[in-house]
């Protein structure tokens, strides 16, 4: 993989519950770009959220997209909503724009976004599943959605999966270490209970390759990059 650019803007990445981080990109110029991403129905209510530029979707299952959600966002007035193309049909009816994404690269408000197709994580044979979307956001953050497909270059923060009806633990690690980010935030994990999410944190900060930091975020919580 190629070696990763000097960054040129800063990063500010929170954590609002399970599978919803809000990214925050702020160039030197100081012109910051909010993107929030995957607000799902095992995060708490995010009517408190400070409004945002936009909604970045990876699927449409309701732990990464909730309607009720939407609507919290939408009171101020509409939101711009990004993902693949079932979400129109799951926030019909709200106050949004959706822009159905594809393979390739984009731009929110001026911050580069590359999306990949990657397969959503087998649940059991013949159980359908929904498009699932991958995306490196300015080029340092990636966000896998549910799939462990790995990224086509070096990574700077992985929001990594910990736990799902859909992983072990040791696939977690084997993700984690495929991939060698210089940073990996735990995520995905509210179906944990808390004995178990300390463990699953445990074992992946002890087998994570070196030169990779364990940064766990609890909800609130923000990290700098």
């Amino acid at each position: 993989m190629p070696e990763l650019n000097t960054p040129t803007e800063s990063i500010e990445i929170t954590y609002l519950g399970h599978s919803s981080l809000l990214i925050e990109v702020r160039t030197p110029s100081g012109h910051g770009t909010r993107i929030l991403l995957d607000p799902g129905n095992l995060t708490p209510p995010l009517e408190k959220l400070a409004p945002v530029d936009a909604v970045l979707i990876t699927h449409s299952h309701p732990d990464h997209l909730d309607p009720a959600q939407i609507h919290r966002l939408t009171a101020s007035g509409t939101v711009p909503v990004f993902g693949p193309a079932d979400v129109e049909g799951e926030l019909r009816g709200t106050d949004t724009h959706v822009t159905v994404v594809e393979s390739g690269a984009f731009q929110i408000s001026g911050v580069p976004v590359t999306a990949t197709r990657t397969a959503h994580e087998t649940l059991y044979p013949g159980v359908p599943l929904p498009e699932n979307l991958s995306y490196m956001i300015a080029g340092r953050v990636f966000v896998p959605g549910d799939a462990l497909a790995l990224p086509t270059r070096e990574v700077d923060v992985l929001l990594a999966p910990l736990a799902g009806p859909w992983m072990k633990l040791a696939d977690g690690v084997d993700f984690v270490r495929a991939v060698a980010p210089r940073t990996v935030i735990p995520i995905h994990d509210a179906g944990l209970a808390p004995a178990h999410r300390a463990l699953h944190r445990a074992v992946v900060s002890s087998f994570a390759p070196e030169g990779t930091a364990l940064k766990v975020l609890d909800q609130g919580w923000s990290l700098s990059c």
